[in-house]
């Protein structure tokens, strides 16, 4: 089993829906029950989703209702978002109100009457005041009054959240939760070095999401989408990576997802998952590196590091965002 929150702790492992939208790659409603239930038997009880995952919520909501007799609300967590629910600058929506009525549909969505965590979306594309002036109090608002239970702020650039997070800092209202993608897996470890300084800021939790970088250390040779935004020589570096795997017989995937939960500096590693067999080697994955069994699997390591060779010239790269 996979560790649960307790004593005020995140799950080690969070399930991220964005794949439920399918942006990446062709994905059936009518099994996400099955997989969620899967889940939860195996102890992955955190969701993360967003109303900008087009469906995702109305799936995972749907999922979780269905088997609500053997997995009631209090055995699984949710985490969602507020802000953005498009691809242009006028789909995003920092007011107060518009942030209330997200976070009321969301309960809807989700047959739920709270949250567990509530993001403000990629905060990087809109003003700070915007995220900090707008947003977040209402957010806090909630928060008060029981509806969403941590708050918090996700997004890509670095610098753009700790940025909030000191400023949240300064009001003496602490950010519970960040959470920063793409930045710490075999090709970007840079969350690592900024994880303290969100501790610094007051950050409770500071969560990495997708150590497969969107798709981009999959082991499908269609992998990463046609949108992903790493620049071409980085894909290059992927595609070797991918193929050095195949000649070592291993999985470019399972190697980036142990490499990513062997970081202890993170509270939660949020992997998007689309199947059983995703779902059931990244809590292998997990359990490994848990027991110790990874630290002395010579072979594996081996290939990491050659993999982490790969990507050197990468490990500080960042793209364009917006």
């Amino acid at each position: 089993m996979v560790e649960y929150m307790h004593d005020g702790q995140l799950p080690k492992l969070g399930f991220g829906t964005g794949v439920f939208s399918g942006r990446y790659n062709a994905f059936e409603c009518d099994q996400a029950t099955d997989l969620v239930r899967t889940s939860l038997e195996l102890g992955v009880n955190y969701f993360d989703t967003s109303p900008y995952y087009n469906d995702s919520e109305i799936i995972l909501g749907d999922a979780l209702h269905a088997i609500r007799a053997d997995h009631p609300r209090d055995t699984y967590y949710l985490a969602t978002k507020v802000g953005r629910y498009g691809h242009t600058a006028q789909d995003f929506d920092y007011s107060a109100d518009r942030v209330n009525q997200s976070i009321t549909q969301s309960l809807q969505r989700l047959h739920t009457d709270y949250l567990d965590i509530g993001l403000c979306h990629d905060v990087e594309f809109v003003r700070q005041s915007d995220v900090t002036d707008h947003a977040l109090p209402e957010l806090f608002r909630l928060k008060h009054q029981g509806t969403v239970r941590m708050v918090g702020i996700s997004g890509y650039p670095l610098d753009t959240l700790l940025t909030i997070a000191q400023v949240q800092h300064a009001k003496n209202e602490h950010l519970d939760v960040v959470m920063s993608y793409c930045h710490y897996n075999l090709h970007n470890q840079m969350l690592a070095t900024y994880a303290p300084k969100f501790r610094a800021a007051g950050v409770r939790f500071v969560i990495n999401a997708s150590p497969l970088s969107m798709g981009l250390l999959r082991d499908d040779a269609n992998s990463p989408p046609h949108w992903h935004p790493a620049c071409a020589p980085l894909k290059r570096a992927a595609a070797n990576a991918r193929a050095f795997c195949q000649e070592q017989h291993h999985s470019l995937a399972s190697v980036a997802l142990a490499y990513s939960f062997a970081q202890t500096v993170f509270d939660c590693t949020v992997v998007g998952i689309s199947s059983k067999p995703e779902l059931e080697d990244a809590v292998r994955q997990y359990k490994t590196v848990a027991s110790g069994r990874h630290a002395i699997d010579r072979q594996t390591q081996k290939v990491t590091d050659c993999l982490l060779e790969i990507f050197e010239p990468f490990k500080s790269y960042t793209w364009p965002s917006p």
